[in-house]
């Protein structure tokens, strides 16, 4: 409990921190099995990103912070902006059924693509598609596998 509590405020520091010094910032959710959950995601500049990720809704939870690369915006009518990225976090699985409780910090590195598919809506939200590979190494819920995921993110912030 102390390490969520310790990790839960790195976290808000590390969102305060990117609150002030963000490009834009985006608020949405983010799947890659098996947890997905709330996201805030900060672009630093068009190449340097960073998203914070709270996975509670899974079969196993997360906090995880990312590091995103994105590469140059290809196409005219149909923009997308392939990007490269690392992820740390905890990684927990609690299944009161069983009695089984565990926590442990995971890793993975990833690649995907984002796009604009609401742009008749907004162009606020951007949708992200992705493959990675993860590390997590519980006890009861071992997954070292490829995950893919999707996103979606609206940008409230526009600096």
């Amino acid at each position: 409990m102390k390490k969520l509590i310790r990790l839960t405020s790195f976290v808000f520091a590390l969102v305060l921190t990117v609150n002030l010094s963000a490009q834009e910032l985006g608020l949405g959710f983010q799947a890659s099995f098996p947890s997905y959950g709330l996201s805030l995601k900060a672009d630093f500049n068009e190449t340097h990103s960073g998203q914070v990720v709270l996975g509670s809704f899974g079969t196993v939870s997360t906090i995880s912070g990312r590091y995103v690369y994105n590469f140059n915006e290809t196409g005219d009518a149909f923009p997308l902006t392939p990007f490269v990225y690392g992820q740390i976090g905890q990684w927990s699985y609690d299944y009161d059924f069983l009695g089984i409780k565990e926590s442990i910090f995971g890793y993975g590195v990833g690649a995907g693509l984002e796009f604009n598919w609401l742009a008749s809506i907004s162009d606020n939200f951007k949708t992200t598609v992705e493959i990675g590979y993860a590390v997590v190494d519980l006890e009861y819920y071992d997954f070292s596998a490829t995950m893919f995921g999707v996103g979606i993110h609206y940008y409230f912030l526009d600096f």
